[in-house]
């Protein structure tokens, strides 16, 4: 994937993050920020997730209290390059444990 493909993608994967976190209906405060490459979510308790665009690998990173991931974009998914896990997966997984609430990511 050229330089142009990866930032679209990955502008879409954010631009999504952020619509599901802002028009979120349940009881939890989560703020999220942008700066640069790298989103910052923020939780009730503190805690944050943060994932952000590693360009020049062409990757996206997360990282959590507990882990760090690494995706490449494959068969127009994010897999994470230990686990096999789809990016959303992990994210939906890591946002429940911090907020106590499913969030449903509307992937499109």
């Amino acid at each position: 994937m050229n330089i142009i493909e990866f930032h679209k993608i990955t502008d879409k994967l954010m631009f999504t993050i952020q619509d599901t976190l802002d028009n979120h209906l349940g009881n939890a405060d989560i703020d999220c920020e942008i700066q640069y490459y790298t989103m910052t979510i923020i939780f009730d308790n503190k805690s944050k997730i943060i994932i952000n665009r590693q360009e020049s690998l062409r990757q996206i990173w997360l990282a959590t209290k507990k882990n760090g991931y690494h995706f490449e974009y494959k068969e127009k998914k994010w897999i994470c390059n230990k686990s096999k896990k789809n990016f959303w997966d992990i994210l939906t997984q890591a946002c429940i444990t911090e907020s106590k609430e499913l969030i449903q990511f509307k992937i499109k």
